[in-house]
């Protein structure tokens, strides 16, 4: 098995997503996956069910906590779908089900190409990953 396809297992990613580069911060311990749809993959609209393909995409963050301690940082390319019923809605991602340690809109890591200035540092990524581990570890 190659990393991308135990990281795909890790985050339940079906045949509609895949992993476009992997990131490893080897002082920090992250490792930031880039997560994209593949070319014609077709959504079900979250409301309805309707199937459709994305018309557009929004990029979007979440720290990733699993049973694993892996420090995973998901960067993604989320699919964005025009039902006639519903209307514009964003696909449901897998990595993120309802009831997930998820935190959205992490901060930018060192290996984005777009850091901006608002951004924080690695330093941020690892200070919150650290304080979700204690909250997660109390009884």
């Amino acid at each position: 098995m190659d990393d991308n396809s135990l990281y795909s297992a890790i985050l339940g990613l079906s045949s509609q997503w895949r992993i476009s580069d992997v990131t490893i911060d080897e002082q920090s311990g992250i490792t930031e996956l880039h997560i994209c749809s593949k070319d014609g993959s077709k959504f079900s609209c979250p409301t309805c069910g309707a199937t459709k393909l994305p018309s557009r995409v929004s990029k979007a963050r979440w720290l990733h906590e699993n049973r694993l301690n892996i420090r995973l940082v998901i960067s993604a390319l989320i699919p964005i779908i025009v039902c006639e019923r519903c209307g514009e809605m964003k696909v449901g991602v897998p990595w993120k089900p309802a009831d997930a340690p998820c935190v959205e809109n992490v901060p930018t890591t060192k290996s984005d190409a777009s850091v901006s200035p608002e951004n924080r540092s690695i330093s941020a990524i690892t200070e919150l990953t650290a304080s979700h581990s204690n909250k997660s570890n109390k009884p």
